[in-house]
């Protein structure tokens, strides 16, 4: 090797490492601004710390047009992103009461796409979406160019909507498309979740970039909308990323980070954003129901997603348990009228509690293999893992009957005749409020810590969910 050129390797390695780095695969979190009316920038950043513990790298922001809320949204999300070095982009929604006028988009990108804190697809450009509003297709040819001129730019954005309702083979059609998203999270009835619809899109898009959603649940009862249904969410969590796995798509956007009114949040609960009263629900089925244990490990499916195996090579930096179930058997209580499946969607209705399982799910992130045990109301019993990652390490997935019993719930992982973690939950009751069976899901978590005791070995420390997770679940509804 020259002289010249022995210098010039570390010359180029120091002025490659100033440029703007583009994450080739990225994972985003669905936000929705309409539940941000109270909120503060305080708010935002905390939100925003929380995803960034959790590997997101964006957050879709979610908008209606003329909501109310959107200007100091807007200013304060960006504001808190750029300050904690974390990315958002425009998910425009065009379901609400009045579609997107092509001039207020124009004006919107034009306003915030150079921003700092605005995710990048991987070639450079901004990345905008939309939730539906396919009859505005031909609106996107003219937007993007406008608002290249605006910004002073040759191209504007790199344009991925979510037209589920118009399929992928026509969607994909659109030549001002840079790619698709999917709405299609959740399976159908009693079915488990296949990747049928993602290839789909895959296959039509070629090239192209695919949003592949996931999501951990989905439960509405608000009668505002018209909405009262389910659909299964029971191993989704865990089946839908081992789906990401397999398929490595360029994309992923979980559903979602604070859509309350459906169930799959997977942020805190706030108090003051949950808004599912003032839009009819018959009863506060998200008070008191946290999510955030879905977020625990996140950061290593996350890993493995972008490691582009999925085969266990990223390393196990903290070993944990998540658990979720719903708070009472399907048969204890009214059923609210729910159905299983959507009657909008034009599916076949069935019973909710034929759609949810009564089972006590859990996961647990674990570097080799660990004993189950799961306890209802003081019954302890073996169970077991359905499904196990290869070599050993990864996530394992398994589920527990309720077998007709009520009271607390206590999983418990042991490893070697010692004690692992143990997470207690809040208890399976036969009552339910107002006599509504809530088919939201309570979620958990516990991680297991080692560290050194007095005379150098090691040592367990337990973190049980019910003070921890419940404590923080409090403190984020009295927010």
């Amino acid at each position: 090797m020259s002289p010249l050129r022995a210098w010039g390797l570390p010359i180029l390695a120091l002025l490659s490492s100033s440029l703007p780095q583009i994450q080739a695969k990225s994972v985003f979190a669905h936000f929705m601004v309409a539940n941000t009316q109270n909120y503060t920038l305080t708010d935002w950043k905390s939100d925003i710390t929380l995803a960034k513990a959790s590997s997101l790298d964006a957050f879709a922001l979610n908008a209606g047009f003329n909501q109310s809320e959107n200007a100091l949204s807007f200013h304060h999300a960006f504001a808190a992103a750029a300050e904690t070095n974390f990315k958002l982009f425009f998910s425009l929604d065009y379901s609400g009461n009045a579609s997107w006028p092509k001039d207020q988009v124009i004006a919107l990108l034009s306003n915030y796409t150079t921003h700092p804190a605005y995710f990048r697809h991987t070639d450079g450009r901004a990345l905008v979406g939309t939730f539906e509003g396919f009859e505005a297709a031909p609106d996107w040819a003219d937007i993007k160019e406008r608002v290249a001129r605006n910004v002073g730019s040759e191209t504007c954005c790199a344009f991925i909507p979510d037209w589920t309702s118009a399929g992928p083979q026509r969607a994909s059609s659109i030549s001002s498309i840079d790619g698709l998203m999917s709405w299609d999270a959740w399976p159908y009835g009693a079915e488990s979740m296949n990747t049928t619809m993602d290839e789909a899109y895959m296959s039509a898009l070629d090239s192209k970039a695919y949003i592949m959603p996931v999501s951990p649940w989905f439960y509405t009862n608000l009668r505002q909308f018209n909405k009262n249904w389910v659909w299964r969410g029971d191993d989704l969590w865990y089946t839908r990323w081992q789906q990401v796995l397999e398929l490595q798509p360029e994309y992923v956007e979980i559903l979602t980070w604070n859509d309350y009114g459906e169930s799959h949040y997977i942020g805190p609960v706030r108090r003051n954003a949950t808004g599912v009263i003032d839009r009819g629900a018959p009863f506060d089925y998200v008070a008191d129901m946290p999510h955030d244990g879905w977020r625990s490990n996140l950061p290593f499916l996350i890993g493995e997603y972008k490691n582009g195996t999925g085969k266990g090579e990223v390393e196990v930096e903290e070993e944990n348990l998540s658990v979720w179930y719903r708070l009472s058997p399907g048969d204890r209580c009214d059923d609210g009228g729910t159905s299983g499946n959507s009657e909008s969607s034009g599916e076949v209705l069935m019973k909710p509690g034929e759609v949810l399982q009564d089972k006590v799910f859990y996961s647990a992130v674990l570097d080799g293999w660990a004993d189950v045990r799961v306890a209802i109301g003081g019954v302890n019993r073996s169970a077991d893992w359905s499904d196990t990652p290869d070599g050993g390490k990864g996530v394992y997935h398994g589920s527990a009957p309720f077998d007709g019993r009520t009271g607390e719930v206590e999983v418990t992982l042991s490893r070697d005749g010692e004690l692992l973690a143990q997470m207690k939950g809040r208890r399976i009751e036969d009552s339910c409020p107002g006599n509504y069976t809530n088919w939201n899901a309570w979620v958990g978590n516990v991680t297991a810590v080692r560290r050194s005791d007095e005379n150098g070995g090691m040592a367990i420390r337990i973190q049980r969910a019910s003070l921890w997770v419940m404590g923080l679940a409090l403190l984020s509804y009295l927010m």
